[in-house]
């Protein structure tokens, strides 16, 4: 387990990759249910925590990667674990702005922002809010795909390990990782009630309450008592599905462990579990489900060798019935350069007279065109070409009524990303006021505040304290006692500090701002 900060992350991912509702897509394989009835696609999803950007990681030592722009050898060993798990879908955690690289290479489409990868269309639709994506498994129908990474800090199993009682390990769950999955709780089976396939990947870093029963507390040392594990259980009381449990029903014969295979920051005593999950809702029907690791570990199905993450991944085969989706309007990219067209997906009704329209902070048409007549999805093309720079909504406009928005950001060409504190002075104790734009909106994004004693400060690893973007391409936070890094680091102490903007959970610095000043009371 993994104890630092690109751990400690609570994600639950969504929206988009640059990919387009296409007619005529690359469908799933056609299937049909027991009673022949047509329309099922079979999916292949999986789940793969990639350690640090998957080129971290020494495939020869085992330890960390010594070249300075990592190694891209381990990162090709990424691309062909899920090549031969012959995955569809992947969801990924860690993935440093390389999801769209993967994917790139693969011939598949990607999203940074969403932490997911596809061989179909990927789709942002509005009212996601960052949670979920669509992706058209076939044309015209599309299965919802959520991905998460809950805080792995401090790790449960450790905590039984070292002693703790039942009611400990609870409360610490219920105050961890318990809240990083209520959004998900909330959103996803409303989704599954509309008869849209859901999908939920993600790292939990937390067992199962369907793996920590009596009959495992019986045979297992580690597991010294049954747990009831609240992320799990909520879950699965909202109706998600743990496909790997639907498949392997016996966590005593089949374990199923991917935490772990093996890593440079293991803890000296270990321990093992299945906390990688494949979940799904709605009209899904799981055929098989299999751990995708190292050739001969134990009950891997899927063997790669060497084998380049620090966790095995799952995957899982679906029978699906796609839904179509509700009327959409969705941009290929929400950050615009000015001049450059900008591509526009659309799922209409159909009715005659549909558009799809560019609109200025006043709602001002700025840029339009017609949907393609008598056909319900397609792509469109807005020219930018004179606009002035700021937020603007696309809309997708019938019967003279907006049906679908969503908001984009014009930027003149090489503007660059901007981060400032609010204040060039702050009383201690007071919350940092923190703004940026031109954001890369990545789904890890995040600004942290550095100390920045006579204005040295070239590390981007010594952060104090931070807080994430939320993907916001402009926005505004406060930094302040209940932010992350708080409990140590806050107050903060009389002196000189620099915020910086860092995308997708990375140290790479793309903005810093003046250096402010924290003074006494």
């Amino acid at each position: 387990m993994i104890l630092n900060r690109r751990r400690t992350v609570a994600f639950a991912v969504a929206l988009f990759a640059s990919a387009t509702l296409t007619l005529g897509a690359a469908s799933a394989s056609t299937t049909t249910d027991e009673h022949g009835a047509a329309g099922h696609e079979r999916v292949r999803v999986m789940t793969l925590n990639i350690f640090y950007g998957g080129d971290d990681l020494d495939l020869k030592t085992g330890e960390f990667c010594a070249e300075a722009n990592g190694c891209p050898q381990t990162l090709m060993q990424i691309e062909r674990a899920i090549t031969q798990a012959h995955a569809d879908i992947v969801g990924v955690q860690e993935p440093e702005r390389n999801v769209e690289k993967i994917a790139s290479a693969l011939g598949w489409y990607g999203s940074n922002r969403a932490h997911v990868m596809s061989r179909f269309p990927i789709i942002d639709p509005p009212g996601g809010d960052g949670l979920y994506v669509f992706v058209e498994v076939a044309p015209g129908r599309v299965v919802a795909v959520a991905n998460t990474h809950l805080p792995s800090d401090p790790y449960g199993p450790y905590l039984v390990r070292d002693g703790g009682t039942v009611k400990q390990v609870l409360d610490l769950e219920r105050e961890t990782r318990l809240p990083a999955v209520r959004d998900l709780v909330k959103v996803l089976p409303a989704l599954a009630r509309k008869g849209i396939p859901v999908m939920l990947t993600g790292d939990f870093n937390s067992p199962s309450h369907l793996d920590w029963t009596p009959a495992v507390a019986a045979e297992r040392a580690d597991v010294p008592y049954p747990v009831k594990w609240p992320a799990s259980s909520a879950l699965a009381a909202a109706g998600l599905r743990d496909t790997y449990r639907e498949a392997h029903p016996d966590p005593v014969a089949v374990p199923g462990f991917t935490w772990t295979p093996g890593s440079p920051e293991a803890d000296p005593h270990e321990v093992f579990d299945r906390i990688d999950w494949v979940l799904t809702a709605g009209p899904t029907r799981t055929i098989d489900s299999t751990v995708v690791g190292e050739k001969g570990g134990p009950d891997v199905g899927v063997g790669v060798s060497p084998w380049p993450t620090d966790h095995r991944g799952v995957v899982s085969t679906l029978d699906v019935v796609p839904a179509v989706p509700q009327v959409l309007v969705s941009p290929a990219t929400r950050r615009v350069t000015i001049g450059e067209d900008l591509p526009v997906t659309y799922h209409a009704s159909g009715r005659h007279g549909e558009r799809v329209e560019l609109r200025d902070a006043k709602g001002r048409v700025v840029s339009s065109r017609p949907t393609k007549a008598g056909s319900t999805d397609g792509t469109v093309t807005l020219p930018t070409r004179g606009l002035r720079r700021g937020a603007y909504d696309v809309a997708l406009v019938s019967g003279g009524k907006a049906v679908s928005e969503a908001q984009v950001w014009l930027y003149p060409a090489g503007e660059p990303t901007t981060v400032s504190a609010g204040k060039s002075r702050y009383r201690q104790g007071e919350p940092i006021t923190i703004d940026w734009s031109n954001a890369p909106g990545m789904g890890l994004d995040w600004v942290s505040v550095y100390a920045c004693p006579d204005g040295a400060c070239t590390d981007t690893s010594e952060y104090l304290v931070y807080t994430y973007t939320g993907s916001a391409i402009e926005g505004q936070a406060k930094i302040g006692p209940k932010s992350i890094g708080a409990d140590s680091s806050w107050p903060l102490a009389p002196g000189e500090y620099v915020v910086r903007l860092l995308p997708d959970d990375g140290l790479v610095s793309v903005a810093q701002s003046a250096v402010f000043t924290v003074t006494e009371k």
